[in-house]
């Protein structure tokens, strides 16, 4: 299809009367894996469907993971404002504005920290988070459950897995356990959710609906299907190296392959976009959408001798993820740096709802471009308790991107890093002691943006 460009800010604030909105979401998606923002070939689909959307090729998550960065998407609230790992009752959802406003809400996903057991459901006529197929306490893994002693042993390993703080003792239980279980995917795969979704959406043709579908594919462990692996001639095969490499410190040889099979996962569900939106357009019913698409967060591949997206990583190939809005009537790339916290409001916008008081954020599509070095991205994190489900906020990880300036105060580490991301995308020029003045002002929105959610939580233990 042709690709068109249009400049104009009001013709992309216009209010969009669609009938249905889907938010389409993708755990660990990075945003240089994408072809439409790194360059690569791995995402013909997403590639496409960005060509026809108002594409955010520097959008930042709000927390380096689902935990964090949730709040901000679906509330348009920060992490540090919710009770631990619970969604926070005192904020209302996207879901339950837009189901006051004629829309039947539905949701689609597979992981543990979504579900309704943490309140993700609030909102939502239906809510499929599909736990009843994850036998597994264990967030990596799920496995078939029987009642001989190896089975109970491999459930008893599962449950403690994050009960150990020493990262070598986590190792080598999840391998015992791993040992002790049949290979299963851990998760809805991206063709089963998409069979799961197009099957109710065949039945709800004639009904205004938002749609909430998060994809896990590319999340550890990387067990793309067969058509998408390269140097494993099995999922099994590959399963196994996921097991037996060391995630907490692994090889460079490790970390390449670990490379190549996520880049395998992303092809995978990139085909699966595709066919999601094939879908769309053969019932016609994309061009009468509002879709949004975009990554809860990305993935370290040890860029800052990190992998992972542990609590403690601020660095953008964590927060850097894709964000496009296709249904607006205009293609652009927008290369300014926004954030998830403005999702929520930018939909209720378009569609003319008026957003609640507690929403945070404001209409991308509103925003003035001279005046986006004032703009701040504020992204948090804190040291987690997996027995209680709790963060500790005396612990905490923050970070502020105002223009091209990122500052990070990490208290875990008690380490204060500056980059200006104008030269410096990757950070690897941590220049603190020769930008004293911007670390201060920006050490100051980091203080006052801490005072105001902390009031805010204040604000409503009190009611």
């Amino acid at each position: 299809m042709l690709k068109t460009k249009t400049h104009s800010k009001r013709a992309d604030a216009k209010k969009m009367y669609k009938k249905n909105v889907i938010l389409i979401t993708v755990d660990c998606l990075r945003a240089d894996f994408l072809g439409c923002i790194g360059g690569t070939n791995l995402t013909p689909n997403v590639d496409e469907l960005a060509s026809r959307s108002v594409l955010f090729s520097k959008a930042f998550a709000n927390g380096p993971g689902t935990n964090q960065s949730f709040p901000a998407i679906l509330t348009s609230t920060y992490f540090l404002m919710h009770d631990g790992f619970r969604l926070s009752p005192h904020y209302p959802t996207l879901a339950e504005i837009l189901r006051r406003n004629r829309f039947k809400t539905v949701a689609f996903h597979s992981n543990p920290f979504l579900s309704k057991t943490f309140g993700w459901d609030r909102g939502f006529d239906e809510f499929y988070d599909f736990m009843d197929a994850i036998k597994s306490p264990s967030s990596f893994i799920t496995r078939q459950q029987g009642s001989n002693l190896k089975s109970k042993v491999a459930r008893f390993l599962a449950t403690n897995l994050g009960a150990s703080r020493n990262a070598r003792i986590q190792h080598l239980l999840k391998k015992f356990y791993y040992s002790l279980s049949e290979f299963e995917i851990p998760y809805l795969e991206g063709k089963e959710l998409n069979r799961q979704v197009f099957s109710w959406i065949e039945k709800h043709l004639d009904k205004s609906f938002f749609l909430w579908m998060h994809y896990m594919d590319p999340h550890y462990p990387y067990i793309p299907p067969e058509p998408y692996l390269e140097d494993f001639s099995s999922r099994k095969e590959a399963f196994d190296f996921n097991i037996s490499a060391d995630y907490n410190n692994p090889s460079r040889e490790e970390i390449e392959i670990f490379r190549d099979l996520y880049k395998g996962e992303v092809r995978y569900i990139d085909t699966c976009i595709g066919e999601l939106v094939e879908f769309l357009i053969n019932r016609e019913i994309l061009e009468d959408s509002l879709v949004f698409f975009m990554a809860d967060h990305g993935h370290a591949f040890m860029e800052h001798n990190k992998f992972g997206h542990n609590p403690e990583i601020l660095y953008n190939e964590v927060l850097h993820v894709p964000l496009l809005i296709y249904g607006l009537g205009s293609s652009v790339e927008n290369k300014f740096p926004v954030q998830l916290l403005d999702v929520s409001p930018t939909i209720l916008d378009s569609l003319d709802i008026k957003k609640p008081p507690t929403f945070l954020g404001d209409n991308l599509l509103l925003m003035v471009k001279e005046d986006k070095d004032s703009y701040p991205i504020f992204s948090e994190s804190a040291k987690p308790d997996l027995i209680n489900l709790m963060y500790d906020r005396s612990n905490k990880v923050v970070s502020c991107i105002r223009g091209k300036w990122k500052l990070i105060i990490n208290e875990l580490l008690d380490k204060k890093e500056l980059y200006n991301l104008g030269n410096d995308f990757d950070e690897k020029n941590n220049i603190i002691k020769n930008e004293e003045q911007i670390s201060k002002d920006l050490t100051q929105l980091i203080k006052k943006h801490l005072s105001l959610t902390s009031t805010s939580m204040h604000a409503r233990k009190k009611k």
